[in-house]
């Protein structure tokens, strides 16, 4: 687990420039959504704890500028204010996106962010069912 103080530390700033600000701190320790496993925030956003997973997810998990910018622009649609922001998780199918409830108890608002198709992921392909035509002979023919 890492800590890190984002965006003046000091200063509540929008959740999308706080989380491209995030997504800048972390390329540049060369830390990707794949070794991610959560970002947790406190104190309105001045404290972030960086949780890093033991094994990484696999090479088609989206890169990390791409969820944040995904993640920030629901925020911002949302109306969803930096004190609210309490986790992103980094699942294996999905991020999850846990807004504030009272006393940090049980989240008040959960985002879902399917990794297929939504985050750029690509959809497994469809293997096309093949229709053989047959013919049926009848007995005495």
């Amino acid at each position: 687990m890492m800590l890190a103080c984002v965006g003046g530390c000091g200063t509540i700033m929008d959740v999308t420039a706080f989380l491209k600000k995030i997504g800048d701190v972390l390329s540049e320790r060369r830390t990707s959504a794949r070794e991610l496993e959560a970002l947790e925030f406190a104190a309105d956003g001045r404290d972030v704890s960086i949780r890093v997973r033991g094994k990484p997810h696999g090479s088609l998990y989206p890169p990390l500028g791409v969820i944040l910018a995904s993640v920030g622009r629901t925020c911002h649609e949302q109306g969803v204010a930096l004190p609210q922001l309490n986790r992103i998780a980094f699942l294996s199918d999905e991020v999850r996106v846990e807004l504030g409830g009272a006393g940090g108890q049980q989240p008040a608002k959960v985002y879902r962010f399917p990794i297929e198709g939504v985050l750029g992921a690509p959809r497994p392909e469809q293997t096309p069912l093949q229709l053989v035509a047959a013919r049926l002979a009848r007995s005495g023919d």
